[in-house]
């Protein structure tokens, strides 16, 4: 149970697309990724949105970046000035981002606020489903200590699937070869990407066309249930809503005994290299 002397923060980044009224109700604490473009520096979720590099994507290649050293330093200043003592951080992939290295160090140098940093090995909602849950185990009075141990477990029972409508941006952002991508494009094929157990991208799976996107997602996550053991289940879409909605009525209707169903939309930080049109939809499992 908590200790009468803890009261933990969750922090994760903005590439865990939390919701806005589920980062409020649990309490999260959000550190924007800074996104660089040819008119100046912007915050992930802050003054930039996903719809802004829809845009963008159309005439530049913005960059991305971890979150400013003071924007760290400033929230975990927030955090104790909110009578926080410990604090649980779970960050995106170090497969893709120096993020999680990064808000590390600046912890080891925090002296009154007890820091735990982990590697979520995963992106998107597949991190904010972690931090969801690590938040709701706060709310229903888990300690520091048991917390520590929980949150290990979620990193490898949560899996998440996605497909992105063009492999252009992942080739120009440097994450997977031209030859890939070009042949992506002409052959219509739609790699389902997924993260694995070090957090770096693979391919799941591959369709041709776009239908055939939601009912291999479903596929992928019908092969990972395990009835017997209580789950999440969660849903994204990267400016595809409609899509999303479809895809998420299929997933309860399939799997109706999930304790919690989180959806998400992608941010801007990721939309800078997985463009518009991402379908997303994953598990995760509650126990060992």
């Amino acid at each position: 149970m908590l200790n009468k002397q803890d009261k933990i923060a969750i922090i994760t980044d903005s590439c865990a697309d939390v919701p806005a009224e589920l980062a409020k109700e649990y309490g999260i604490f959000i550190l924007p990724m800074l996104i660089n473009c040819v008119d100046g520096e912007y915050r992930d979720g802050v003054d930039i949105h996903a719809e802004d590099i829809y845009k963008r994507l159309k005439t530049e290649l913005p960059k991305t970046s971890s979150p400013l050293g003071e924007d760290v330093i400033e929230m975990f200043q927030e955090i104790k000035r909110q009578g926080y003592n410990k604090a649980v951080a779970i960050i995106l992939s170090g497969g893709l981002s120096g993020s999680v290295n990064h808000i590390r160090l600046a912890a080891e140098n925090e002296t009154d606020l007890e820091i735990a940093v982990f590697d979520s090995k995963q992106g998107s909602i597949g991190i904010g489903v972690i931090a969801l849950q690590a938040a709701a185990y706060v709310q229903e009075g888990m300690g520091f200590e048991a917390l520590l141990q929980e949150v290990p477990r979620l990193i490898k029972n949560t899996k998440v699937f996605f497909s992105i409508n063009t492999l252009e941006y992942l080739q120009k952002g440097g994450r997977i070869g031209k030859a890939t991508a070009l042949a992506g494009t002409v052959l219509q094929i739609k790699p389902i990407l997924s993260f694995d157990e070090e957090g770096e991208i693979y391919t799941a799976a591959k369709v041709r066309g776009r239908k055939q996107v939601a009912s291999r997602l479903l596929k992928l996550v019908e092969e990972c249930m395990d009835e017997k053991r209580p789950y999440n289940l969660v849903v994204a879409d990267g400016g595809a809503p409609e899509e999303r909605e479809s895809l998420e009525m299929q997933l309860k209707e399939l799997f109706p005994n999930y304790k919690a169903c989180y959806r998400a939309k992608i941010g801007a930080a990721l939309s800078v290299y997985l463009g518009s049109g991402l379908l997303g939809a994953g598990i995760q499992f509650l126990d060992e």
